[in-house]
C-alpha cells in the first residue's frame, strides 16, 4: 500500500472514529435532552387535558343554568359538552321529574338533593359515583330553592368526545386510598409515559383519576435526531477529509513526488544536475534543501574522485616511467661494475688497465650511492623527517668548490662556466651547508647536462635587509616548454620521458632540491624559453662574521691525511659474509685484532668466553638476534666499551633507535674505509691510536 493510500485511509478511519465518538456523546446528551423535552411536553399536554376537563364542567354549569331558565325546551345536547345523559329537577331536598335516571340510581341523587338543601340551596357540582360509574354533575339554582341537576357519564361517550378534542386517549380508574391521589407523570408497566390528575368524589368516597395516554415515540425521535446528526457530521467529516487530503496532496505528496522523481532519476543513472524546488520552511522544505546539498556533495565528491582517479592514473603512469628510468639508471652503472669486475677476475690487462677498471667501478658505485641517497631524501621529505644541521661556513668557498667540481665536464663540452658574486657577500654564514651544497650541485649539474653550447652563469647576491642568499643559475641550454614547467618539480617526473630520451636521470633532483629549499624557509623558481633556462634559489641564512669558519672543502693542493693506525681487539658482528670480510680486512690492515660473530647470539657467547674487547662493530639487521637486542644484551652483561652500529637504514629515526639500544656511534652502509677507520678512532681510547 502506498503512503498516499495509507494517509487517505488513516484520515477516513480517524474521522469515522471521531464521528462515532461524537454520535455517542450526542446520543447521551440527546437522551437527557429529549427526556427533558418530553417531560415538559407531557406536562403541558396534561395541563391541557385537565383544563379541558374543568372547562367542560364549567360549560355544563352554564348550560344547566340556561336550561333552568327554559324548562319547557330541554336541549338534546349541551352544545359542545356532548350528549346529555341525565337531568332532573330539585325542589329543596325532593326530586322532581327525571330524565335518564334509573330507580337504582335514585339514592345517589337523593343524597345530592339533601346536600343541595343542606348547603342553603347553593349551587353544587362535581363527580359522584352512581352504581359504580362516575358522573359529572352540576346544579342550577332557581327561586325558592328550585334547581335543575344535569349529568354526563365520564367513562363512556364523553371521554371519547374529550379525547378527540385534546388528541389524547383518556380513561378513568380508581385510586387506592393508601397510594393517594397525585397529579403528574408516571411510567406504566410497559415503560410508556402517562399523565394523571385526580377527580375526587363529591361525597369523599374512593377517589378517581383521569389517566392520559401521552405520546410514546421518544425513542423514534431520538433515533431520528441521532441519524440526522450522523448525516450532518458525516457530510462535514467527508468535506473535512476531502479538504485535508487536498491540502496534504499539495503540501506533502506533490512536493514528495518531486523529491521521489529526482531520487529515481539519479538512481537510474541520471545526471547529478537534479534539483528539488524548496517551497517552504517546513520539514519537506528542509528535506529538499538537504537533498540538493547531498546532490551537490555527491557531485563534488564524484568530481574529486574523477580528479583523484586521473591524478592516480597520471601518478601510476609517472611512477611506471620512473621505475623504468630507475631500472635504467641502476642497470647502467651495474653493467659497468659487474663487467669490469669480471675483467679484473680474469686477471688480464696491465696494472694501469686494472687501476682504470677499479676507478670505473668506484665511479659507478658512487653514482649508485647518489641515486640511493636521492631516493632516501625523497622518503625523508615525504615523511617530514628532514634533519637540519647548522654550522658556520664560507659561501664563497662553497660555491667555488662546486663550480670547480663541474669545470672539467664544462670544458669537455666546450661551454663556459662562470661564477659571479656580489661585492657585498659576507665572509661567513650560519646554516645547513650540506643541504645548500646539495641544492646548488643539482642546479649546476642540470645546467651542465642540458647545455650543449654557450655559457652557464652562476650569479650570487646577498640580500642584506632580508638576510637571504639568492643564487641564479642561467644557461643557454635546450630550454623548458610551458607544459613542462608545470611538472618539472614533481617527483618521478622528467621533461623528456620517451624511450629515446637524450638525457638520463631519475627525475628526483629538482623535486628534492625544491623541498630542501622550502624546508629551510626558501624556494626555487624557474623561467625558461627557447634560448635557455634560469633557476633561482633563495634561502635565508644568519650572518656569522665573527665565527671561525669550518672549511667546506679542502684547500687546493692540500694532501689527504693518511689512514689512522689502530690497536686493540674488536668484536665484529655481521651476518653477511662479504661485508664481514670487508670490514675485517679494513680493521686488520689498520692494526686491530678481529673476532667474528655471525649473529647476536654468537656475539654474546664470544663475550661470555672472553670479555676483553676494545670495540664492538655491530650490524643491526641480523637473523636469530638482531643488533638492537645484541647491544642491550652486551650492556646487560657488563660491556662498557664503545659500540659502533652499522646499518643500511640511515633515517634519523633509525639513528635514534640505535643510540637508544646502547650504541655510541652510527654509520650507514655502504662502508667507506676512511670513514670506518676515522669513526673507530673517534671511539677508541687515545692509547690505542698510533699517530
Amino acid at each position: 500500500m502506498t503512503l498516499r493510500a495509507r494517509i487517505r485511509w488513516l484520515l477516513i478511519l480517524s474521522t469515522a472514529a471521531c464521528v462515532c465518538v461524537a454520535l455517542l456523546a450526542l446520543a447521551r446528551v440527546n437522551h437527557s435532552l429529549l427526556e427533558s423535552m418530553l417531560e415538559s411536553s407531557a406536562e403541558r399536554e396534561l395541563s391541557v387535558v385537565e383544563s379541558a376537563f374543568l372547562d367542560q364542567l364549567s360549560v355544563l354549569r352554564i348550560r344547566a343554568e340556561d336550561w333552568s331558565r327554559q324548562p319547557d325546551s330541554p336541549p338534546g345536547n349541551l352544545g359542545g359538552v356532548g350528549q346529555l345523559d341525565l337531568m332532573l329537577s330539585l325542589d329543596g331536598g325532593r326530586l322532581g321529574s327525571a330524565l335518564g335516571v334509573e330507580e337504582p340510581a335514585l339514592p345517589v341523587f337523593e343524597r345530592l338533593a339533601d346536600r343541595f338543601e343542606a348547603e342553603g340551596c347553593a349551587p353544587i357540582w362535581g363527580v359522584v359515583r352512581v352504581n359504580g360509574r362516575p358522573l359529572l354533575f352540576s346544579t342550577a339554582v332557581e327561586q325558592n330553592c328550585q334547581a335543575y341537576l344535569l349529568g354526563i357519564w365520564i367513562d363512556g361517550y364523553w371521554l371519547e368526545y374529550l379525547s378527540d378534542r385534546v388528541g389524547h386517549a383518556l380513561y378513568v380508574r380508581e385510586v387506592s386510598q393508601e397510594g393517594g391521589v397525585e397529579r403528574g407523570l408516571f411510567s406504566d408497566a410497559e415503560g410508556l409515559l402517562r399523565g394523571r390528575f385526580p377527580i375526587p368524589d363529591f361525597f369523599d368516597g374512593q377517589p378517581l383519576e383521569i389517566v392520559v395516554e401521552l405520546p410514546s415515540d421518544v425513542q423514534g425521535l431520538k433515533s431520528t435526531v441521532i441519524l440526522l446528526m450522523a448525516l450532518i457530521l458525516s457530510i462535514l467529516a467527508a468535506m473535512t477529509v476531502a479538504g485535508v487530503y487536498w491540502r496534504i496532496q499539495g503540501l506533502l505528496f506533490g512536493r514528495l513526488g518531486s523529491v521521489h522523481n529526482a531520487v529515481r532519476s539519479i538512481a537510474r543513472g541520471g545526471t547529478l544536475d537534479q534539483r528539488v524546488p524548496v517551497l517552504g520552511n517546513d520539514e519537506i522544505g528542509e528535506l529538499a534543501e538537504d537533498f540538493n546539498a547531498m546532490v551537490d556533495s555527491i557531485d563534488h565528491a564524484q568530481n574529486q574522485l574523477a580528479s583523484a582517479r586521473r591524478q592516480a592514473e597520471a601518478a601510476s603512469k609517472t611512477k611506471s616511467q620512473f621505475l623504468a628510468n630507475m631500472s635504467h639508471e641502476i642497470r647502467t652503472p651495474m653493467t659497468a661494475i659487474l663487467g669490469y669486475a669480471e675483467l679484473l677476475r680474469e686477471g688480464r690487462g696491465s696494472d694501469a688497465d686494472r687501476q682504470h677498471y677499479l676507478n670505473i667501478i668506484q665511479h659507478n658505485g658512487d653514482a649508485l650511492l647518489a641515486l640511493i641517497n636521492n631516493v632516501l631524501d625523497l622518503s625523508r621529505i615525504e615523511a617530514g623527517q628532514l634533519d637540519r644541521e647548522e654550522s658556520v661556513f664560507s659561501v664563497i668557498e662553497l660555491l667555488q668548490e662546486v663550480v670547480e667540481s663541474f669545470r672539467l665536464r664544462a670544458v669537455e663540452k666546450g661551454i663556459e662556466l662562470a661564477l659571479e658574486m656580489d661585492g657585498t657577500m659576507p665572509a661567513a654564514l650560519n646554516g645547513d651547508v650540506f643541504r645548500l651544497r646539495q641544492i646548488v650541485v643539482n642546479l649546476v649539474g642540470n645546467a651542465v647536462k642540458f647545455t650543449e653550447q654557450g655559457t652557464i652563469r652562476i650569479r650570487v647576491v646577498w640580500q642584506r635587509p632580508d638576510q637571504r642568499l639568492s643564487i641564479r643559475v642561467e644557461d643557454t641550454g635546450i630550454g623548458i616548454t610551458e607544459s613542462q614547467l608545470q611538472s618539472i618539480f614533481q617527483p618521478f617526473t622528467q621533461a623528456d620521458v620517451s624511450h629515446t630520451r637524450r638525457y638520463t636521470g631519475s627525475g628526483l633532483g629538482l623535486s628534492i632540491a625544491r623541498e630542501l629549499a622550502r624546508a629551510q624557509g626558501g624556494d626555487i623558481s624557474v623561467t625558461s624559453d627557447t634560448t635557455g633556462s634560469c633557476f633561482t634559489l633563495e634561502m635565508p641564512f644568519e650572518l656569522a662574521l665573527d665565527a671561525t669558519v669550518a672549511p667546506s672543502v679542502l684547500p687546493a693542493g692540500e694532501q689527504v691525511q693518511p689512514l689512522p693506525q689502530l690497536n686493540g681487539r674488536v668484536l665484529l658482528v655481521e651476518d653477511n659474509q662479504v661485508n664481514r670480510l670487508l670490514v675485517k680486512t679494513l680493521l686488520e690492515r689498520a692494526g686491530m685484532t678481529v673476532v667474528e660473530a655471525e649473529n647476536g647470539r654468537e656475539a654474546c657467547e664470544a663475550y661470555q668466553n672472553d670479555s676483553h674487547y676494545s670495540l664492538v662493530v655491530l650490524d643491526m639487521q641480523m637473523p636469530v638476534m638482531d643488533g638492537y637486542e645484541t647491544a642491550r644484551a652486551l650492556r646487560d652483561k657488563g660491556f662498557e666499551g664503545p659500540v659502533l652500529a652499522l646499518t643500511a637504514n640511515v633515517l634519523a629515526v633509525d639513528r635514534q633507535r640505535c643510540l637508544d639500544a646502547g650504541c655510541d656511534a652510527f654509520m650507514g652502509k655502504p662502508v667507506r674505509s676512511r670513514d670506518l677507520l676515522v669513526a673507530c678512532a673517534d671511539l677508541l681510547e687515545p692509547s690505542l691510536i698510533e699517530s
